[in-house]
């Protein structure tokens, strides 16, 4: 490929693992020497990224809600949602595209894939690049989506959406980044899907952390998106518990989004923390820059990942592969794919029974009596882990999947 445009509607800020993931792909296109552009949102609150500059394009997160109708939601996301992806795409200077090049979109959902062939059919042959996309979400399995009606369209726009855009433009490539996605999606696609890593090591990021002293508490890390789905309303409690802990460890609290949990009815969990705030419960606000970030998960003994099953048991986590590549303990939930990775490559991770607070915070009750042990698994398998999810292996993956793609355009 002679250049790589990386378009991801995610990307507004450092915060969370948008700007991570996108720096590292970037850094080793880089590395390889081949010409790289970024693409982000409008409302873009940076301006470069691993040297590049990102062009705001995108005016909406992928997971935009445009249905005024809860019976016909399905619908009417899919087809407002694509409109306005279009416009967006449409934006974009067709004479920076060409045949040799590749479109990676790191984040996207069913209702942008559409556009996606619209754009695609719009562009002369001669300009057609290849293009890959990622699925990192099962989202009609998502707690907030299951309850809804007609749900099960969602899987159905999926397949009519890929199925389309194969028959648009042969040279698109499905990708997800767990077995797990990769076996879903290609049971309601039909179509082959490309299983690469979760590009997320920030080994040689993190600043040397003093080491501790004997007598200090050790201290659990939660860090990442303010959301239900990992967990986040669970914390008073397993913080409470932990309380009563022989060795009662230390917490160190991200809310990365206060705000977004107040509107997701998690007032009353961020008034609790609150009270907690003391020696043993450090409260972090807001997106933390890329260092600050880093070197929170560089202090964690252990990374508390109190994450879902019914999402995560699907989807990757960008917290878990940050920990795994610097060999930090975690506690997750059993039927996570975090519990599923780490014990295929014996990182040291302790999983709770159950997906509620008191299993948790078992699990890292067992995690404390057993610190020295488990940190010395995770610090012997991280090499080999941060090796196999890292940008380098991403992109060998990917290009080498490109490579097995048709060679011939679709009819203009």
């Amino acid at each position: 490929m002679r250049h790589i445009h990386v378009l991801d509607p995610q990307l507004t800020n450092v915060g969370g693992h948008y700007f991570n993931h996108d720096s590292q792909l970037v850094r080793e296109v880089q590395r390889r020497g081949i010409g790289v552009s970024l693409y982000g949102r409008k409302e873009l609150q940076i301006k470069e990224c691993s040297s590049v500059t990102v062009v705001p394009v995108f005016r909406h997160d992928i997971f935009r809600e445009a249905a005024t109708d809860p019976l016909v939601w399905p619908m009417e996301n899919f087809h407002q949602v694509n409109a306005d992806f279009l416009e967006d795409l449409n934006q974009l200077d067709q004479a920076s595209f060409a045949q040799d090049h590749l479109v990676y979109f790191p984040n996207i959902v069913q209702n942008q894939l559409e556009a996606v062939a619209q754009w695609l059919k719009a562009l002369p042959a001669t300009r057609r690049p290849t293009v890959a996309f990622m699925f990192r979400w099962l989202n009609h399995a998502m707690d907030y989506v299951s309850n809804r009606k007609n749900r099960e369209m969602v899987a159905l726009y999926y397949r009519f959406a890929v199925r389309h855009l194969q028959q648009v433009h042969p040279r698109c490539l499905f990708c997800a980044d767990t077995t797990e996605l990769c076996n879903a999606y290609r049971n309601i696609t039909s179509y082959a899907m490309a299983e690469l890593p979760n590009p997320m090591d920030v080994s040689e990021l993190i600043s040397a952390i003093p080491p501790k002293h004997p007598s200090e508490a050790p201290l659990v890390v939660y860090q990442g998106h303010t959301s239900p789905l990992r967990g986040f309303h669970f914390l008073p409690e397993i913080i409470d518990r932990c309380s009563r802990l022989p060795q009662r460890p230390k917490f160190a609290i991200q809310i990365q989004d206060r705000t977004g949990a107040s509107n997701m009815g998690m007032q009353p969990v961020l008034s609790a923390l609150d009270k907690m705030k003391g020696p043993f419960v450090e409260l972090i606000e807001g997106a933390l820059p890329t260092q600050d970030y880093l070197n929170l998960l560089g202090r964690a003994d252990i990374v508390l990942l109190p994450y879902t099953p019914s999402f995560y048991g699907m989807g990757s986590s960008g917290v878990f592969t940050e920990a795994g590549s610097v060999g930090k303990v975690v506690v997750a939930c059993e039927g996570t794919v975090p519990i599923r990775q780490g014990r295929d490559y014996q990182l040291g991770v302790v999983a709770a029974a159950q997906w509620t607070p008191a299993s948790l915070s078992d699990a890292l009750a067992t995690a404390l009596q057993q610190l020295p042990r488990l940190t010395q698994m995770a610090s012997q398998a991280a090499p080999r882990f941060r090796k196999e999810n890292s940008a380098p292996a991403f992109w060998d993956k990917l290009l080498a999947a490109c490579n097995g793609l048709p060679t011939s355009q679709a009819p203009s």
